[in-house]
């Protein structure tokens, strides 16, 4: 189990944070779920503002979600600036 590693790796992250969970397998565990050292999808240990959703993804996904977080990324700058709360998204 990384949790900490990963918890760790987060908080040294500048503020705002974007995280993206890019595949069924960062985004549920998927045929790995059961496994002794897997917790189930990334939004278990960090909080995810875009899901990629896909085994294997697809390209313009990927490319979909990072503009997507990009986005997220602004309006968590502009919202942090006036108080606002985050929120998710899918892709």
């Amino acid at each position: 189990r990384n949790e900490e590693i990963i918890r760790n790796l987060y908080d040294q992250m500048p503020s705002p944070k974007v995280v993206v969970a890019v595949g069924i397998c960062a985004t549920s565990g998927c045929v790995f779920a059961d496994a002794y050292n897997v917790v189930g999808g990334v939004d278990k240990v960090l909080p995810v503002d875009v899901y990629v959703m896909g085994c294997a993804v697809r390209p313009e996904a990927l490319l979909d979600g990072i503009l997507k977080a990009a986005e997220v990324l602004e309006e968590k700058y502009r919202s942090r600036r006036k108080g606002r709360r985050d929120k998710e998204v899918a892709v």
